[in-house]
């Protein structure tokens, strides 16, 4: 039997706060997670189609981007690459993507502008961006602080009641995620065949001193740890700081050590030595920010860097910035 949207929150417990067109912000930073759907309705299945609302400009759009965009190994017409996609849409379904976010706002924003083919800021779901009624789409939303285990039991539940005819009609029946799902549980894809469909990662090189323990950012790892910092202005930059959100549901803070202590920084590839920051408070809720004080030569960075944390309990008192491309 189908998933009706307030089945899918239910199975992780949760109440939809709200829904909204696809583009609209969201009016809420806290975390949670988000379902776009094909009705705005949470127990009603109006508005599901028969096939997949596919708009063939924006394939061509999606190979001229990428160039290097194989499927099965071999370059796709437009028609072959729209005949793949096509085979995953489930029909009997209104629930399109299921995603969670630390902050619902921030990316759905991202999510809303990042164009088919690139890779940031959110290039996950990225069928969604091929339908022709994108704009006629739903994003209902809750707030929850484990958005990871409640979008995993909502992933379960939906794949659980994907019916025995849609099953058999989906091109790859072992992993019936929703449509615009094409990863779950991570490392767990599926069977589409479609290669270098987004920019590849941008690899960097770190100079550090040995044994200095500073954790080194690995870009493979930005989507499970990734957190962000206020916007770098030029006072910023003048005055050698990184200011750290201290909302609540911010998580870049509960980086940091609660005592007072030096940190260990990279910048852009540079060792900052001499780095301290203000005792944090990871439970506050206030507004405003934090300061993480940087001292390196011409600081020249004027955007918004993200913090990467591999897990140690060695070196759980260091942190690595870098800037996301």
């Amino acid at each position: 039997m189908p998933t009706t949207i307030a089945e899918a929150f239910a199975a992780s417990d949760l109440t939809r706060k709200g829904v909204v067109r696809w583009g609209t912000k969201l009016p809420t930073s806290e975390p949670g997670v988000y379902i776009v759907s094909l009705t705005e309705f949470l127990d009603s299945f109006d508005g599901r189609l028969a096939e997949a609302p596919l708009a063939a400009p924006k394939f061509e759009r999606w190979l001229r981007a990428r160039s290097q965009l194989t499927l099965d190994g071999k370059r796709p017409t437009v028609r072959l690459l729209m005949d793949r996609v096509r085979n995953f849409w489930i029909p009997d379904e209104v629930i399109l993507y299921v995603g969670r976010a630390t902050s619902l706002s921030n990316r759905l924003g991202q999510y809303y502008k990042t164009p088919i083919g690139a890779r940031s800021p959110h290039a996950g779901g990225y069928f969604l961006k091929l339908l022709s009624n994108l704009d006629r789409l739903w994003v209902h939303y809750a707030e929850c602080p484990d958005f990871k285990k409640a979008e995993g039991e909502m992933l379960q539940r939906f794949c659980d009641h994907v019916s025995e005819d849609s099953r058999r009609s989906v091109r790859d029946s072992a992993h019936p995620f929703p449509f615009a799902n094409l990863e779950w549980p991570r490392g767990t894809r599926k069977a589409h065949g479609i290669g270098a469909a987004r920019e590849a990662k941008k690899k960097m090189s770190i100079a550090v001193t040995p044994g200095s323990k500073v954790i080194v950012p690995v870009l493979a790892l930005a989507e499970l740890y990734e957190y962000e910092t206020q916007r770098v202005t030029k006072v910023d930059l003048r005055r050698g700081r990184i200011r750290i959100p201290s909302r609540r549901g911010s998580l870049t803070k509960t980086l940091f050590p609660q005592e007072k202590r030096a940190v260990s920084v990279v910048l852009r590839g540079r060792l900052c030595r001499r780095s301290g920051i203000r005792e944090l408070d990871p439970t506050a809720s206030g507004r405003g920010c934090f300061c993480l004080a940087v001292c390196c030569e011409k600081p020249s960075v004027r955007t918004t860097f993200f913090w990467h944390r591999l897990e140690s309990k060695e070196l759980s008192a260091s942190v690595s910035l870098t800037r996301r491309e």
